[in-house]
């Protein structure tokens, strides 16, 4: 670890306010440090949220004015939990209801993190906004790379691939060349007692199955239905569509004397789908809503590397463009578990396209 050289990376923030999204865990408080000890003004700012979740509880509260008291910074809380409820819960449920596989905390990012924290940060005076996610940027003019990290074992640019373009040039992530270890290290060092704290869960207001989350939410139980085979046979039934996601093996109470899967899920009927693994491999697939962050929107069919999931193995891929900012994706090999709802990630050497 050169602790040097990204220090001095990070000295063009010198005199510059920067606000930090500090959730009361190490990588955030790390940022938060570095950003101070590189010489910028640096601002606090922790947002509220949902009471059982399991980010921004109380005691990670505690945690980040904590750090912020003990870097002198000043820390302020922003109340996020209506915004939050109305914009990524809603979300994470209807999409469920409708059988899609959804990613809350890209719409998070989207809407909260990079949304209504930006909007407090620059209410401060913030002229840049840092985070701790495990990510690497680099802004010239307008040229913009948003690239996988030195720790890909953590990498977050999945869940930033859908911010605005124009956006990155505000952003500020630290972390990218560091390891999760020497993020640690770095705190151990400097003192900071959370050092040792366990990093956050995904779907941080998740406290329970998905499927129960959602009845307790909605106030009411889903409606059970058929499971069948892609013919069309009946060969169960099924609890409610919201307990079932695409490629799910566990749960499904069927005994065929062979594994099967869930290869597709039918609200209109009401039906889930299952089949063998090889039935839920796809030879191509479309993406619509692209959001083009490294290049400009491309024209002509390129080759990449796709992430269908967070932390999946980037798979090889042609890619069409289309009208309507949508493409056609025809992988090299065959992809299993693509679901409607998720969110497709393409990489060229590491760059987040």
């Amino acid at each position: 670890m050169n602790l040097d050289k990204i220090l001095n990376k990070l000295k063009k923030y010198k005199g510059k306010t920067v606000a930090v999204a500090m959730s009361g865990g190490v990588d955030s408080s790390v940022c938060a440090y570095l950003l101070k000890k590189a010489g910028a003004n640096v601002v606090g700012i922790t947002m509220v949220h949902m009471p059982n979740s399991k980010c921004c509880t109380l005691e990670d509260i505690d945690s980040a004015r904590q750090v912020a008291s003990q870097l002198d910074i000043p820390h302020y809380l922003v109340d996020v939990r209506e915004k939050f409820e109305n914009e990524v819960v809603s979300y994470f449920v209807n999409e469920h209801k409708k059988g899609r596989n959804p990613n809350p905390c890209v719409i998070c990012n989207q809407l909260i993190k990079f949304g209504e924290l930006l909007k407090e940060a620059e209410a401060k005076g913030a002229e840049f906004f840092a985070t701790g996610h495990y990510a690497k940027l680099e802004v010239k003019k307008d040229e913009i790379k948003l690239k996988r990290p030195k720790d890909v074992r953590k990498d977050q640019s999945y869940v930033l691939s859908m911010l605005p373009r124009e956006l990155f040039k505000k952003l500020i992530f630290p972390l990218g060349d560091l390891t999760k270890e020497e993020v640690r290290e770095i705190a151990k060092e400097a003192g900071l007692k959370m050092y040792s704290r366990p990093g956050n869960q995904d779907l941080c207001f998740l406290d329970k199955g998905k499927g129960e989350f959602i009845e307790e939410w909605d106030k009411e139980k889903a409606k059970p239905g058929e499971i069948v085979d892609k013919y069309g046979k009946v060969l169960g039934r099924h609890r409610g569509i919201i307990h079932y996601s695409i490629g799910q093996r566990h749960g499904l109470g069927i005994d065929l004397h062979k594994r099967l899967f869930v290869i597709n899920i039918n609200p209109e009927k009401n039906q889930i789908v299952v089949g063998e693994r090889e039935e839920g491999y796809s030879n191509e697939f479309l993406v619509e809503a692209m959001n083009w962050v490294s290049i400009i929107e491309p024209k002509e069919p390129f080759k990449a590397k796709v992430l269908i999931r967070n932390k999946a193995v980037p798979q090889e891929v042609t890619v069409y463009p289309l009208e309507n900012n949508k493409i056609r994706v025809v992988p090299k090999e065959p992809i299993w578990g693509v679901s409607p709802g998720q969110i497709a990630v393409f990489l060229k050497r590491n760059v987040v396209l």
